[in-house]
């Protein structure tokens, strides 16, 4: 270790003393990503508090809670060092964390692409793979350089969708990424930065990928939402409407851009009817190819036996997400995010050892209470799904709902995204519903065939939505072009449905787009965030914004040029 680092350690060392969060001071942590650092100790990163959270499985409590920054979102181990890297989605950030002994201190900030989720590490230790949400990114970092750090950068790989859920594979140095809300699969290079394929699969909220430990397979958790089902009692009793899962692709297929990933692929479904199993996230698959899933609308762990329709249930605290293998694989250590606190799991005898609280909280508000509620698949028919199934992270995926909002059948309509829905009413395609309350109410009894809510519960979901802000622009954008698209946007009146400061309006319009019924006439989305909402129109037959203007013509007099089109999509894109 040079001179520069040793002074910075010592420095950082002895700032983390004060840092550590010594007193019992209540706070939410919302723990998200938990790794195993040795034999004993284990780290989660904690979301809502920016925190890091050092616990001693052996001994089951906290050592100690690190402040780190604003609000983390994963954390891994760099092999063969004492170091973490931690993203920090609100501050753009990629931190270096020191392990000295029982102190996490932070040695190096990098800043990423904009909105970081996940960070992951080559076998060797030498490069990192960050994955930023809303700016659709890949950074790809040197950490040999990372004494340097302008040259720690190696490069940026743009993608066309937004990407959480990375793997690299050391053995062929390619990077597959999931999309974040749809059903989008990339393999690309790191070493060039070219994507070598972007394909769809039939899922959405793909929250976790791993490589089966025997076999060239690679495993994901997602789910299904069908277009061709219908919100009735039967489709959602039999699983016809939302399927939960775990899916095995043959290696090669993935890697091969030219093959059909659904030919050899494998379908496990993870629950049925009377014990659905809603929102799979986190799993591990052991030695002996045993596998234990977080259903984080459940609040269980399903651990497979073979039957994997009634797979045993193991109880957790609220809302298990991250799960990671103990260095025996004979334990599973499993994040519950709304609870604060992680659960041991004995995978072979399927059983739960211990919960392991992250500290005092204080008492719940009503968006702490409604938030609780959009994640829990207790709202509806069998424990199938929860809100968050298909506005996932409160967005849409991106797919087809048939339902009854519009008082028809036959007619699936796009999944419209939640952020930023406080201030868009009138509500639904159709705009039937003059406020939140009554969407809300409509969607749990309707929709998701569930029990008619509470006043307080109504209440309680309302104030969460209002809390979740728009989608932020995707990025970068050329000034000028979105200026002239802003006068090109008011020149032909499209601020006429789509009014400031919400960019949308209480009237329906005719788009001249028919449904299967018929129907062209809809309640104009708002744009804020439209350039993560695709696709586009209730149908999703626009598949870009581009789309929109020059291949559908959406609400135009007479054709654009190309150039008009691109200063228009700068201007969306900005909103």
């Amino acid at each position: 270790m040079n001179l520069l680092r040793r002074i910075i350690v010592i420095f950082a060392v002895a700032c983390a003393s004060r840092i550590a969060v010594a007193e019992d001071a209540a706070h939410f942590r919302q723990p998200v990503a938990i790794v195993v650092i040795d034999d004993d100790r284990i780290v989660t990163a904690n979301q809502r508090s920016g925190s890091l959270t050092l616990i001693d499985q052996s001994r089951k409590d906290v050592v100690a809670e690190f402040s780190v920054e604003r609000s983390l979102s994963d954390v891994v181990r760099v092999p063969g060092q004492p170091l973490l890297l931690v993203t920090d989605q609100a501050n753009h950030q990629l931190i270096v964390i020191q392990i000295t002994g029982d102190l996490l201190v932070p040695q190096q900030r990098l800043t990423v692409s904009p909105y970081p989720m996940s960070v992951r590490v080559s076998a060797d230790g030498n490069r990192a793979f960050v994955a930023s949400l809303w700016s659709r990114t890949i950074t790809v970092v040197d950490l040999k350089s990372l004494d340097k750090a302008e040259q720690a950068f190696v490069r940026t790989i743009p993608l066309s969708f937004a990407p959480k859920e990375q793997l690299y594979l050391d053995s062929a140095k390619k990077l597959i990424v999931a999309d974040a809300f749809g059903s989008k699969l990339a393999v690309l290079d790191p070493d060039t930065g070219i994507v070598d394929s972007v394909r769809e699969l039939p899922a959405h909220s793909i929250r976790q990928l791993r490589l089966h430990p025997t076999k060239p397979r690679l495993m994901m958790s997602h789910q299904m939402l069908s277009r061709l089902a219908h919100t009735t009692f039967d489709d959602v009793h039999w699983g016809g409407l939302m399927v939960n899962c775990l899916r095995s692709l043959p290696l090669a297929d993935v890697l091969n851009p030219k093959a059909d990933l659904l030919k050899q692929s494998q379908l496990d479904y993870l629950g049925g009817p009377e014990q659905g199993a809603g929102d799979p996230a986190g799993f591990v698959i052991t030695s002996t190819g045993l596998i234990a899933v977080a259903l984080s609308g459940t609040d269980e762990i399903a651990v497979d036996d073979g039957n994997h329709l009634y797979a045993k249930r193991i109880k957790t605290g609220s809302r298990p997400t991250a799960m990671v293998l103990d260095t025996t694989g004979s334990r599973a250590f499993v994040v519950n995010t709304l609870s604060d606190s992680v659960t041991i799991i004995d995978i072979q005898h399927r059983t739960s050892l211990a919960t392991i609280s992250l500290g005092a909280t204080p008492d719940l508000t009503a968006a702490d209470r409604g938030e609780r509620l959009f994640h829990s698949a207790s709202l509806s028919h069998d424990r199938w799904f929860s809100c968050a199934s298909c506005h996932v992270d409160g967005h849409s995926n991106g797919l087809l709902n048939d339902n009854f909002t519009d008082e028809s059948f036959g007619t699936a309509k796009r999944v419209l995204s939640l952020k930023g829905v406080g201030d868009t009413a009138p509500y639904a395609w159709s705009g039937r519903f003059t406020t939140l309350a009554e969407q809300i109410q409509h969607s749990v009894k309707s929709t998701m065939q569930g029990d008619e809510l509470s006043e307080e519960q109504t209440g309680d979901l309302e104030v969460y939505l209002r809390t979740l802000p728009p989608a932020p622009p995707t990025g970068a954008m050329d000034q000028s072009a979105s200026e002239r698209g802003a006068r090109l946007f008011v020149r032909l009146d499209c601020n006429r449905c789509h009014t400031q400061p919400a960019y949308t309006s209480a009237r329906t319009a005719d788009v001249k787009l028919k449904d299967e019924q018929g129907l062209s006439k809809f309640n104009p989305p708002s744009l804020r965030g439209v350039s993560q909402n695709g696709p586009y129109f209730h149908d999703g037959r626009a598949e870009t914004l581009s789309d929109v203007f020059s291949k559908f013509q959406h609400q135009l007099e007479s054709k654009l040029t190309d150039d008009e089109v691109r200063d228009l999509v700068a201007y969306l894109n900005s909103l």
